[in-house]
């Protein structure tokens, strides 16, 4: 028995697919990403992003409620004390997964020579700032969230030195590799870096000039 030959498909039956496919709502893609989520954001006053404000007198807002009046970018020894001086900018850090943690910078000024040295943790359900620490003159725009969001990984370099700081989302508190008193000049490879467990991460550092690249692991 021959093989009967494929007719296709009739010009009816194509239209009745055509009405079909109209008739049927389009299945809802995910909301992507926004900037909100994923860049280092610049806030002055004047300047506002993601429900972030900062005004002239350095009160610092998110979404009409003032979370800190003034927001801290430093201290100045007026010879009797310390006297705060108000944040002239603040840089912040892209959320945490969760979106409860953020890192914020704190500066004395804007432009090239203003000093982003305090660095502080927002707690987005508590409305609150913890202090942190992240170098000298603060992190560079750079960062990574352990699993659950417990921790962040900042860097920062001084002189040729690069040093890693991992930070506990719920207290603020922070550890230095190397440690201050180590003494030693590492070279971290950043795009090496792996999460194990909250707390815990390896990394590919040379930890002087002529030392051989060792994968590192670091521990809170």
């Amino acid at each position: 028995m021959g093989v009967r030959p494929s007719r296709g498909i009739g010009p009816a039956l194509c239209a009745a697919f055509l009405l079909v496919a109209l008739a049927t709502p389009a299945a809802a893609q995910p909301a992507g990403e926004t900037e909100c989520d994923t860049d280092f954001l610049e806030i002055a006053p004047g300047i506002s992003a993601c429900g972030f404000s900062l005004s002239r007198t350095g009160a610092f807002s998110k979404d009409g409620d003032v979370l800190a009046d003034p927001l801290i970018a430093a201290y100045e020894d007026d010879g009797s004390a310390q006297k705060p001086i108000a944040a002239g900018q603040a840089i912040l850090f892209p959320p945490s997964p969760s979106g409860r943690f953020r890192i914020v910078q704190a500066c004395d000024g804007t432009g090239a020579n203003a000093l982003c040295w305090s660095v502080l943790l927002l707690d987005a359900e508590e409305e609150e700032f913890r202090k942190s620490l992240a170098g000298h003159y603060g992190p560079e725009r750079w960062q990574s969230w352990g699993p659950e969001g417990r921790f962040v990984a900042l860097t920062n370099s001084e002189e040729g030195a690069r040093w890693l700081y991992m930070i506990e989302a719920e207290s603020g508190e922070s550890h230095a590799f190397p440690p201050f008193d180590l003494q030693e000049n590492w070279t971290i490879d950043l795009q090496s870096l792996r999460w194990i467990k909250p707390g815990s991460l390896t990394v590919k550092v040379k930890t002087c000039e002529t030392c051989a690249v060792e994968d590192k692991m670091l521990q809170f």
